[in-house]
């Protein structure tokens, strides 16, 4: 489970950073939809990066300086966070008592789930409260931590600082609250499911998130795009984070077309990747996309 390619960038952080060693001219992927009077640059980021990682070319800077905003999956504002700190708490405290977290899987992986918490710095109690999807991102997000990625290092934080720096406008293409309770939703079979192959990446396969974040620093979406398949990821947890939200983003590109002026679309890279890419998705409904970078 990669969290930083895909997933909401308000469930991914990390702590523990570490430097980067790359021995290459970074050149992550761009894609422009254009038509006579609006440029619209599709890029895919990652939501935590070792600390010292390199990705922004001259030409992305050029399109720092031309664009006249930019746009992220969502944006933190104070009444956002209360709103999601709300959205979270009504969510971790349900009126029915859940079992306790190890009781929902299988005994086998008991060990590996007491391995996963003692990375982090809570008790088995602080995940017993939670549903069963948050638990999940709660543990692969303190695994991210422990391999060094850093939300303070991600994509969106220089973009935004870039952005309020030259004093133009930052928007969000979603409410990140709203895939809160999508995620909730989903069966309970499901997210067990979820846990238990995160268990496995976490204690047994340890997959490689620096060859990922290179994968993605050299612009390679085809290998990016066999890290968040259906298979993978599960029917459930892809419709909700990848094929609707992608849906939904295609449909509001659409609609900014219709406005003039040049946008910096910034999402998380897993969403231009693969058959239900943002890209196939307009391409479907008779856009065109260039690749230029």
């Amino acid at each position: 489970m990669t969290c930083s390619l895909l997933y909401p960038a308000l469930l991914c952080a990390g702590d523990a950073p570490k430097t980067a060693v790359q021995n290459y001219t970074p050149k992550p992927a761009i894609w422009k939809l254009a038509d006579s009077d609006t440029t619209i640059y599709l890029f895919g980021t990652t939501h935590a990066l070792p600390k010292g990682f390199r990705w922004q070319t001259p030409a992305f800077k050029n399109i720092i300086k031309s664009a006249d905003e930019l746009v992220l999956e969502s944006v933190n504002t104070p009444a956002g966070d209360k709103a999601a700190a709300a959205a979270i708490n009504a969510i971790s405290n349900p009126k029915d008592k859940r079992p306790p977290l190890a009781m929902r899987i299988a005994s086998s992986k008991h060990p590996a789930l007491r391995a996963a918490i003692a990375q982090t710095p809570f008790p088995s109690a602080f995940f017993d409260k939670m549903p069963t999807w948050m638990a999940t991102f709660t543990l692969v997000i303190a695994d991210m931590g422990v391999d060094g990625q850093v939300k303070g290092f991600g994509v969106e934080g220089a973009l935004e600082k870039a952005f309020h720096a030259a004093k133009k406008p930052i928007g969000a293409v979603e409410d990140g609250n709203a895939i809160l309770g999508q995620l909730n939703a989903l069966p309970e079979g499901e997210q067990v499911r979820m846990l238990e192959e995160a268990l496995t990446d976490i204690v047994d396969v340890k997959v490689d998130q620096d060859a990922s974040n290179h994968a993605w620093a050299t612009g390679d979406v085809e290998r990016l795009a066999k890290e968040f398949t259906e298979a993978d990821l599960g029917a459930g947890l892809y419709d909700i984070l990848l094929r609707k939200r992608n849906l939904a983003w295609t449909g509001w590109l659409e609609t900014r077309l219709e406005r003039p002026g040049v946008v910096l679309f910034a999402v998380g890279a897993g969403h231009l990747s693969g058959v239900d890419s943002v890209q196939n998705m307009l391409k479907m409904q008779g856009f065109s996309t260039e690749r230029i970078q």
